[in-house]
This record gives structure tokens, C-alpha cells and sequence, in this order.
């Protein structure tokens, strides 16, 4: 359905509440309540655990995987906690590990795959059982949150980094014990990787250099600072006779372990590099930067190949234990395996992961609830009797959200449209082309009988259309800047709106 950018007369409201006005306190008072509520409930379904009786619908925005070393399971860290796919299959429901407060900021595995190590901005590092999800310890001592994660090669101690000081902690895995503290940086330690006889821990930072720590004498052996630039990750060769080092520059440093003296320097263009991989057997680098993966040969620093992998940054990837896939996951919350001979891509989760809630609004019979978030074009709706979710795909970021009465239609805006969806088979009923230039648009409410949606636009206007056919039936100009929510009454007769201006309007509508 088309409009044909019909107008009417302008209406003016009958009622405008200011912001101050006395005899709205209360009203406001409430109205906050209800959006406190709406906002805890929100931010619950993205996080509450299954063990609790609760249903997740969301999995947390991304932001760091490691593969097992067995090969079975891909660890992913995220805003909420921690989600176990299987290394087969990510496509398949992933198992939750629930305990952290705060975000997850990196994982990593003991060599025997029976252990999980988490690095968290709730102040404290976990040691969970991979099979039970049983959190085994809990580190703490620092006074702020801990931004990476190793465990040593003999799986005996966990090393840890965080901004307190920007020191590095580590601890006896087993018995919970401190082992030492670790302290030289000048800025926030963001990588750190053992040497593979475990005899080194190297640690990467944001104050543009590589330290190199003796791990049984605690004390640092060298620097390195050659990057110049800010240290955005590091990783080991397998064999132990590279260490590379990437930076924000966009250059990579392979360094000799016999030396520690650069040789390669490998550059994956200006834009910063977020992960580094080597390929199981060491022949191969992977490097996330930007939105691609890059591959060289370790041996001759020829680079053979880059693709686009993801539709923003590569925050995290890695080489999968029998080295015939590579994993990653992206700022466009979505975890991708590709072919590591062909660079195809053979699975992704889509983008069940996502940063943040922009619009979460649930039908009145109580069935559904229907979200979208920040950085992808799908809307989630969800069965709330099983938390069983489906992705409609928008085309672009939905910035709003309505359903009708009976649930049976979802209005979702796309750009300067609204697209309505079966919410029965997800198929589009139909789509609302406004004429003019209106703007983005920013709130929908549907009418009692699903004849008629209004339509709030981030410069202010609210226009009410006839569902059916398309057409305009009124255009509401008072606000002056963005609607920010929009309801009928019950009878039909009135339209209340919010607005970024700082008003409550009711509209008297024509009959």
C-alpha cells in the first residue's frame, strides 16, 4: 500500500502538560514508574538465567570467543555472561553459564577443555566446569573490572589483567590461591598470552608496548615497544617461535622468541587490528581489522587473502582446533565460520547477540514481545509461554515497535516506511510509504480495530494513517521535537503523545 500524500488540516491538541506543570506530578511520577518497569523487564529478558526460572531471549552484545582445545565447544563472551556453542554446529542453541554481574570481557580455556576462565568487569575472574557450567572459583582483589584472561600451558595458573593499576593477577587454579601480581604498564593491559612452555607471560597494552614477564620470579624481562601504537592483541605461535604483536595502527609484528626481535611486519591497512590467530599447524596468520579477515603466510609474510567477514569491526576470531574453520565474531553481533581453504562462509548465528535494547514493546494479550537492537536490521519476536524467538528481517534497524490489539499484526518501522508482519508467519501484510519528507520515524500506536496507526516523527509531527488503504487521515503538528511514545484511548476518540520537548499532548480526534 502506497499513500498518496493526502493531508488534512493541521490539528492543534486540547490539552498540553509543560514540564513543571504542578498538576502533572503525579501523572509524570507514574509515567516513570511504568517506564522504569517497562526498562528493568527489558534489560531482564536479556539476562535473567534459565536456572532461575526465567527465559533469555537476547545473548549480550559480543566481545571476545575462544575454541576448546578438543575442539567441541566455541566459548563466547558477552555483555550478559557466557554462552557454550557447539564447535560443530553454532547454529544450534548454545548453553548459558550465568554468574557474573557485569560483562564478560574475554574467556579462555584450560589446555584440558575441562575448564573455563572469565575475565569480568564485575571486579572478579571465574574458573567454571565446562560440562556443569559450576563456577569452580572466583578471583578477586582488584578495585575495578578485569579486561583479559589466560590460563597457563600446564592449565596450573590463570593469569588475569586489570585497569587497577593496570596490573596483571594471577592464581593457583586449583586451589584459588594468589600467585603473584604483576605491575610495569602505563596503560590498560588488554592482551596477555603465555609462552608455550610456560615460562613467559606476555602481556599487550594500550600504552604502546609488550612486556615480558618471567612467570616464577615475577619480574619483568623486557620490553618490547617497537609497534608504536596502541597494543590491541597478541598471540603465540603454536611451536613457540613467533609472538605477534597487532596494533591500532594497523600493523602487525612478528617477533623471533629466540631473539624477540622483529621479524615481519605484516599491515592490514590503517583501521585497527582487533584479533590475531595463528592456524594450529602456525602456518597461517588470521587477523580481524575493520570488517576483515586477513590471512598470511607466516613463512614468507605474503599475504594470501582478505574478505569482508562481518558488517562492522572484527572484535574476536580464532582458528578451530582441527584448523579447517575460522571463527569470529563481530560488533555486528554475529558469530560467522568460514572455510579455511575457500574463505566461504559455512555457518552463522545471524544476530541473536546484540548490544543493546532500542525498542522492547509486548502485546496486550501477554504473548509476545518484540525488540530490536542496536546495529542490526532484525526484529526479534518472542513467544513468551517458551522464550522461543524468530528474526524478522527489517531491511534496516527498527526504531519503532507496535502491535495491534489482538496481537495479530507487529508494525515496525524501517527507515522512513512501516512494514506490518504477520505475526503468525512473519509475512508482510503490508507497507505505510509516507509522502513528503517526514523524517525517521520515532513511536507507532495502532487504534482499537487496526483501521488506523499513528505515526510519530523524530522532528515532531504525528501523522495518522488508514491501514488499509494507505492513506493520510490527519496530521497532529504541536511538538517540537521527537515523539517519543504514542496511545489511543480506549474509545478511539483520543490520541495522547510524549515528546523530547518536554510535553504530554491529547489530541481530540475527528470522528
Amino acid at each position: 500500500m502506497r499513500l498518496n500524500g493526502l493531508f488534512t488540516a493541521a490539528q492543534t491538541p486540547y490539552r498540553l502538560f509543560e514540564r513543571g506543570e504542578s498538576s502533572m506530578k503525579a501523572f509524570l511520577r507514574a509515567l516513570c514508574i511504568a517506564l522504569a518497569a517497562i526498562a528493568l523487564l527489558s534489560s531482564t529478558l536479556m539476562s535473567v538465567s534459565a536456572q532461575g526460572g526465567g527465559t533469555i531471549v537476547g545473548r549480550g552484545g559480543i566481545r571476545h570467543l575462544a575454541v576448546s582445545p578438543d575442539g567441541k565447544f566455541v566459548a563466547v563472551a558477552s555483555t550478559i555472561g557466557i554462552w557454550l556453542y557447539d564447535a560443530a554446529d553454532v547454529t544450534k542453541q548454545p548453553r548459558f553459564i550465568s554468574g557474573h554481574g557485569e560483562e564478560v570481557q574475554q574467556v579462555a580455556f584450560s589446555p584440558d577443555s575441562t575448564k573455563l576462565a572469565s575475565a569480568s568487569l564485575d571486579r572478579t575472574v571465574g574458573v567454571w566446569d565446562v560440562a556443569t557450567g559450576e563456577r569452580l572459583q572466583s578471583f578477586e582483589g582488584a578495585r575495578s573490572g578485569f579486561q583479559a584472561v589466560a590460563f597457563s600451558p600446564d592449565g596450573k595458573l590463570v593469569a588475569a589483567a586489570t585497569s587497577d593499576q593496570n596490573a596483571i593477577r594471577l592464581w593457583e587454579a586449583e586451589s584459588g590461591r594468589p600467585a603473584g601480581i604483576l605491575q610495569g604498564h602505563r596503560g590498560q593491559v588488554v592482551s596477555l598470552a603465555f609462552s608455550t612452555d610456560g615460562k613467559l607471560l606476555a602481556s599487550g597494552s594500550s600504552d604502546q608496548s609488550v612486556r615480558l614477564w618471567d612467570v616464577e620470579k615475577g619480574a619483568e624481562l623486557r620490553t618490547l615497544d617497537e609497534i608504536r601504537g596502541r597494543v590491541t592483541t597478541i598471540a603465540y605461535s603454536p611451536d613457540g617461535t613467533l609472538l605477534a604483536v597487532g596494533g591500532a595502527n594497523g600493523n602487525i609484528l612478528l617477533y623471533s622468541t629466540e631473539s624477540y626481535r622483529v621479524v615481519q611486519t605484516l599491515e592490514a591497512g590503517r583501521a585497527n587490528v582487533a584479533s590475531l590467530a595463528f592456524s594450529p599447524d602456525g602456518k597461517t596468520l588470521a587477523a580481524g581489522s575493520s570488517i576483515r579477515i586477513f590471512l598470511w603466510d607466516v613463512a614468507s609474510g605474503r599475504n594470501l587473502t582478505s574478505f569482508d567477514a562481518h558488517r562492522s569491526t572484527v572484535i574476536s576470531l580464532t582458528y578451530s582446533a582441527d584448523g579447517t574453520r575460522i571463527i569470529s565474531g563481530g560488533a555486528d553481533n554475529a558469530i560467522r565460520v568460514f572455510d579455511a581453504n575457500t574463505n566461504r562462509e559455512v555457518a552463522q548465528t545471524r544476530a541473536e547477540h546484540a548490544r543493546e535494547l532500542l525498542n522492547t514493546v509486548f502485546s496486550r494479550d501477554g504473548r509476545f514481545v518484540a525488540f530490536a537492537t542496536s546495529g542490526d536490521p532484525f526484529v526479534r519476536l518472542v513467544t513468551l509461554a517458551d522464550g522461543s524467538a524468530q528474526l524478522i528481517d527489517n531491511g534496516n534497524t527498527a526504531t519503532a515497535l507496535a502491535f495491534n490489539n489482538d496481537a495479530s499484526l507487529l508494525a515496525a518501522a524501517s527507515a522512513n516506511s512501516v512494514l506490518l508482519y504477520n505475526t503468525a508467519n512473519l509475512r508482510t501484510e503490508g507497507t505505510l510509504r509516507p509522502g513528503g519528507q517526514l523524517g525517521s520515524i520515532s513511536a507507532l500506536a495502532f487504534n482499537s480495530d487496526s483501521s488506523q496507526i499513528a505515526v510519530g516523527y523524530a522532528q515532531g509531527p504525528i501523522v495518522i494513517y488508514n491501514v488499509a488503504s494507505g492513506r493520510m487521515v490527519s496530521e497532529l503538528i504541536g511538538h517540537t521535537q521527537s515523539v517519543r511514545s504514542l496511545a489511543f484511548s480506549a474509545d478511539d476518540k483520543t490520541l495522547y503523545s510524549t515528546s523530547a520537548d518536554g510535553t504530554l499532548r491529547l489530541w481530540r480526534l475527528s470522528e
